[in-house]
């Protein structure tokens, strides 16, 4: 395979299990900690690097302002309003009063606990980011009654939007805007109601193993959302030195294209345990020192060795049914798991389980990239600014699988982009054949192109609601020295399969994908993630400088044959 730039990273001991006969240690768990996290030496110059790291995210617009934040309350306080509102109307009638014999106050009844978790409670989200809630109800309230009144409820609101409500995912969920803000609303019910008689308005509910009595495993897995977040914000022994290193860390991802749990890379909850378990490593270090121990010690990670923040436990709390708890030895299944980064909470999970070869080859040579890069910055080379510049991922190859997401009109792209995007998988896995000497490597980032009222595509960005609407995502192909011809056909056309029996379905909802040459990549991939890591000038230069990264690879094939796209041939347009 073509080879891209690689670095070499200082060594990082990897845990070795003890010889059978062999004494215990103690501390051995300590030991253990200490061998799979090292404390790595102090970034040079680490308290000045460390804010100039600091002013760089803030120059990137990744801190929310104060309005933004008091937003966010706000709508978090209205929603626990309509929520309780939902569950009085959803409520038996209560018991008599013994004495009165009349129906007992409102009052009484049982509040929902409105709990917040991803990256808000960690205080690391960005002004656009979505807010992760869990509605935590009383025993009245069903899952049925969530996603059938509830949902009724929040369409009639003029205050919220594009309701989009997906009862049969892994983890149940109901996505919707609330004052433009996006939420994404879980449900858990407890059989107890004694904690919620106790839960006050504007106060935190703290979860505990209690909770997780007589939960089903859909319930297990929204309610533990809430409390690995919990977890994290108590755990790493510096919150703000954990925040800062968190930011770069998600930011650096965003830019690379590894942010996306529904595309097989990681998303926020993965990052944070990562860098909660080099924050608990190296006490008292500093975001500088904490961000290079993070690539560091992740660029060398023996995978599948699995990360955990906390002991493992296999037997549950007191009167907790038991539940299924992540354990390759045992379970074949997450002996298949190629990224196992576990919850630190009972029942352990893996919250990586969607991570395929691709994105983990990706994920490693971009760690290597990154650990080279931070060698620079410590070195006096580079500005902290490099890390989170342009990627050259479209600078390495010369072959890319372009899938455009098309619908009508905003509405209908919605929904068809989310049910696409949560089969890409299943695409980016199928183009993978060893056996005919092709990799797949997808960029884990969308790009939206806008469309007037003629149908004319007019550049990046966002059509208007009733016109159509289109997005992007690409995959590098790689192929093997002296490979002549690439057959993709069977890998697409099972994807297209796929995707074109969905019986949401409407007319005007399409699928394109085409092979393109890095030369007919859209001009905004040249614009913004090629020019500004080439420092292209628009001088008289510019055009042969492009050329020369765009003829560089000469492993690639002559021919590739692709299958079709939903709507027939492909016809080429323009570059927008």
């Amino acid at each position: 395979m073509t080879d891209s730039n690689r670095s070499v990273s200082p060594k990082i001991r990897s845990y070795s299990p003890k010889r059978k006969g062999q004494r215990p240690k103690k501390n051995g768990n300590r030991s253990r900690q200490n061998q799979l996290y090292p404390r790595l030496k102090p970034f040079r110059d680490e308290e000045e690097q460390s804010k100039h790291l600091d002013s760089v995210l803030r120059d990137l617009g990744l801190y929310e302002s104060k309005e933004g934040l008091e937003k966010r309350q706000k709508a978090f306080d209205d929603i626990e309003d309509l929520l309780n509102c939902w569950s009085v109307s959803v409520s038996k009638p209560l018991p008599l009063d013994s004495i009165n014999q009349v129906p007992q106050p409102v009052e009484k009844q049982a509040r929902i606990a409105l709990i917040s978790f991803g990256s808000y409670r960690l205080g690391v989200q960005k002004p656009e980011a979505d807010l992760d809630l869990l509605a935590l109800c009383p025993s009245h309230c069903s899952r049925d009654d969530f996603f059938a009144s509830l949902v009724e409820i929040l369409k009639d609101n003029s205050r919220i939007e594009e309701v989009h409500p997906i009862a049969a995912a892994y983890t149940p969920v109901i996505k919707f805007k609330f004052d433009g803000i996006a939420i994404d609303l879980l449900f858990a019910r407890l059989s107890n109601d004694e904690k919620l008689h106790r839960h006050k308005k504007g106060e935190s509910y703290v979860i505990e193993d209690s909770d997780l009595k007589d939960l089903d495993e859909a319930g297990v897995r929204s309610l533990n959302g809430a409390r690995v977040a919990q977890i994290l914000s108590s755990c790493a022994p510096d919150a703000k030195a954990f925040r800062t290193t968190l930011i770069a860390v998600k930011e650096w991802a965003c830019v690379h294209g590894l942010y996306s749990n529904v595309l097989g890379f990681l998303g926020g909850i993965n990052y944070a345990i990562l860098v909660a378990c080099v924050c608990k490593s190296n006490r008292g270090a500093k975001p500088a020192t904490l961000l290079k121990a993070f690539f560091q010690t992740y660029s060398q990670w023996k995978w599948p060795t699995p990360i955990t923040l906390t002991h493992v436990s296999y037997t549950p709390p007191e009167g907790v049914t038991p539940l299924p708890v992540w354990n390759a030895k045992k379970n074949p299944r997450d002996r298949m798991h190629l990224m196992p980064i576990l919850t630190p909470t009972y029942p352990s999970m893996n919250s990586a389980y969607n991570v395929g070869l691709p994105q983990l080859r990706r994920l490693n040579s971009e760690f290597q990239n990154a650990v080279r890069i931070l060698n620079e910055i410590e070195n006096g080379e580079k500005s902290w600014m490099a890390l989170f510049q342009g990627n050259e991922f479209f600078q390495r190859h010369a072959y890319f699988l372009q899938i455009n997401i098309i619908a009508s009109n905003a509405k209908s792209f919605l929904e068809w982009y989310r049910f696409v995007e949560s089969r890409l998988r299943l695409l980016i896995a199928g183009l993978e054949n060893p056996h005919h000497g092709v990799q797949a490597e997808p960029f884990g980032k969308f790009y939206d192109r806008a469309y007037n009222s003629d149908g004319v595509c007019i550049g990046p960005g966002n059509s208007a609601p009733d016109c159509k609407n289109e997005t992007c995502l690409f995959v590098a192909l790689r192929f093997g020295y002296g490979i002549d011809n690439a057959d993709l056909s069977y890998g697409v056309a099972e994807f297209l399969h796929k995707v074109n029996s969905w019986n949401g379905r409407d007319a005007g909802m399409d699928v394109e994908i085409e092979v393109v040459q890095s030369h007919q990549l859209p001009n905004f991939l040249i614009e913004k993630s090629l020019c500004e890591k080439l420092d292209v000038e628009q001088d008289e230069n510019r055009e042969q400088k492009i050329e020369k990264w765009q003829k560089h690879d000469d492993s690639a094939p002559s021919a590739v044959t692709w299958a079709m796209k939903v709507t027939g041939n492909v016809q080429k347009r323009p570059r927008t």
